[in-house]
């Protein structure tokens, strides 16, 4: 592992509270960090920052490390607010520099007023609600300089029969290769399984088309921050890239580099591309 770390999670509380005590998870939140916060430090320093679906406060920690002026944290969770009160404070931070709240994200937003934060992440409830084209327009609304997200995008290739000659069918059919499936955990105890997994797509392509990938996510329920309506809602990069510029945003996708991650464990879903970050601020 990487040992020099600016924002090091080993030996922090979030291992306890994420309830994943493993060397796994110190690496994953390790590089996930590097990556979405501490190469894109100038996003972060001096900055008032909004951390969506905040979890027990783990990057809410790191933008204070990185030396965000003030976070916010908006979490649906009660116990995940306690834990990331108690873990920052536990962590020697003065109570004046964050705030975490229990809500709605979506509830919560309607209430923030333009140009509030400076900074808003999105690290994980983008893929697990079906009102995407509506979290940016309320972002649009706000108009932060920088928002940052980290999400899982649908790689897979779309067949529409009605639009493919018969003769070429067959063809198009024969390519799709079922051999690889990816399955979220079930349960939370088989999340630390997941954070090894390598999902294959039937056929990976570089886009994919401009859409939504509807999924059942009822399955995950009792730890994710499932949309109501129990369904999540994966986008292809073509949609993100075209949802962020039709919302006045530029987006520009950050690079996990195989060269600069020599262990991948923990880090197979970035490697394969089904997660990938980006960064976006507005065209004007």
């Amino acid at each position: 592992m990487k040992s020099d770390f600016y924002v090091n999670y080993e030996n922090t509380p979030f291992l306890e509270t994420g309830k994943i005590k493993s060397e796994a998870l110190s690496r994953r939140l390790n590089w996930r960090c590097e990556i979405l916060l501490t190469r894109n430090q100038v996003d972060i320093k001096g900055k008032r920052v909004l951390d969506l679906a905040s979890h027990d406060g783990m990057f809410s920690y790191a933008c204070l490390k990185l030396g965000a002026s003030q976070v916010t944290g908006v979490e649906g969770r009660e116990n995940l607010v306690k834990s990331a009160i108690d873990n920052l404070a536990a962590l020697g931070y003065a109570k004046e520099r964050f705030t975490f709240i229990q809500d709605d994200v979506f509830d919560y937003l309607e209430g923030v007023k333009p140009q509030e934060f400076d900074t808003i992440l999105c690290f994980g409830i983008f893929y697990h609600t079906i009102r995407q084209a509506e979290l940016l327009r309320e972002i649009q609304r706000i108009r932060p300089g920088h928002f940052i997200l980290d999400t899982f995008v649908q790689r897979g290739m779309f067949v529409n029969p009605f639009f493919v000659h018969p003769s070429k069918l067959l063809k198009v059919i024969g390519r799709l290769r079922l051999r690889h499936l990816f399955h979220m955990p079930k349960t939370m105890g088989d999340a630390q399984k997941a954070l090894s997994y390598e999902p294959v797509s039937p056929v990976s392509i570089a886009r994919g088309s401009p859409c939504l990938v509807l999924k059942p996510e009822s399955h995950v329920k009792e730890w994710s921050t499932t949309d109501p309506a129990d369904l999540g809602a994966w986008p292809t990069q073509a949609f993100l890239e075209l949802i962020f510029k039709s919302h006045g945003f530029s987006l520009k996708r950050l690079i996990w580099d195989k060269k600069d991650i020599r262990d991948w464990t923990s880090l197979q879903d970035y490697k394969s591309g089904y997660r990938a970050s980006y960064t976006a601020r507005p065209l004007d």
